[in-house]
């Protein structure tokens, strides 16, 4: 028997509903695949960072001899000179890290006791892809002016008298005060170690930004996204910034700790409010160390010998091994429950 159905217009529509339904949810998970694929491509290009290996570090030997007009770059005490103190101690520091780490790249940003621009330095940093950039330096604060009273003198002046016609000059003294200036050596000493202020990370993420191709990831074709107005690479270049920070922070609070273990006075980690150009402007973790003040007779004195040079530097060896052998330790990943006691 032959069964005839009627189809309803209603029901056709209906129908119709009940088949572009997943066609429109095929469509939706389409967009959604397309999307995260290439967001999944861009996050590629900018996220390829720069393995954990300390590969290349900066020696920054502060100042240096101005030949054009023979004067040192930089501060001077007694007996000794800002930019002889630092280049002596990086080269002492040069050779123990290469004699250490052979297959470490070690460079020198003066490797000759002339003047180097700082421009040129962080660009020397930046085009050699240094992982660690560390500047030396001295110290120096001026003498403390005390002005004390040493007693009196007698002094003559003139003054007039009456009016009109009556009107004259009179000689008259008085006792005054008498004062002398002193110039006495200022207490200030020990050892401190600046990072880059946090409040100029705008200058450090530009210089990031400057030198992108350092962040290349050479295991494989990857590279990295300069467009600024990418929020990932905004976010990306934030991220290096902020690492780069934390990671200045540690080392130099390393080299602070071995200071004080050869029995250095450390007057801490600190920033400059008005920042220090050169660490702005390497794009990697960097730190300015001050050995001590050449304007204290005592620690002028120290930083001259050869000893207080060679425990300078080998503090400060210690300390990129310790920071070296942090960075570089593995991950290690929490081992997974799974519900087992």
């Amino acid at each position: 028997m032959n069964v005839e159905r009627t189809i309803n217009p209603k029901n056709l529509r209906m129908t119709k509903k009940n088949h572009l339904l997943p066609i429109l949810c095929l469509f939706m998970i389409s967009l959604t695949v397309v999307s995260f694929i290439s967001k999944s491509k861009s996050a590629s290009v900018i996220t390829t960072s720069r393995a954990k290996t300390i590969n290349t570090i900066v020696i920054d030997a502060g100042h240096g001899f101005r030949c054009e007009n023979g004067c040192r770059h930089g501060s001077t005490g007694e007996n000794v000179s800002e930019d002889q103190i630092s280049y002596e101690v990086s080269k002492r520091i040069v050779n123990e890290l290469k004699r250490q780490f052979p297959n470490l790249k070690v460079l020198e940003s003066r490797p000759t006791p002339f003047f180097v621009d700082n421009k040129i330095r962080a660009e020397y940093a930046n085009k050699n892809r240094g992982d660690l950039f560390v500047s030396i330096h001295c110290n120096f604060v001026p003498k403390i002016r005390d002005v004390r009273r040493e007693g009196t003198r007698t002094e003559t002046y003139y003054a007039y008298t009456g009016k009109g016609k009556k009107k004259k000059k009179v000689k008259k003294t008085r006792t005054v005060p008498v004062y002398k200036t002193y110039y006495l050596p200022n207490p200030a000493h020990g050892t401190e170690t600046y990072v880059f202020a946090a409040h100029k990370t705008d200058q450090k993420e530009d210089i990031i930004l400057e030198n992108g191709e350092v962040y290349e990831n050479e295991k494989d074709d990857s590279t990295f996204n300069t467009n600024v107005n990418d929020p990932l690479v905004k976010q990306q270049i934030a991220l290096w910034t902020k690492q780069f920070f934390a990671n200045s922070v540690k080392l130099a609070t390393i080299v602070e700790e071995e200071f004080v273990n050869i029995g250095r006075f450390s007057r801490g980690v600190k920033q400059r409010q008005k920042g220090i150009w050169v660490l702005q402007a390497t794009a990697m973790p960097s730190i300015l160390i001050e050995l001590g003040f050449l304007s204290n007779e005592e620690e002028e004195s120290y930083l001259m010998s050869d000893q207080g040079q060679e425990q300078m530097a080998q503090s400060i060896v210690k300390s990129i091994t310790r920071y070296k052998e942090l960075v570089e330790k593995p991950a290690v990943t929490p081992p997974v429950n799974n519900g087992k006691k």
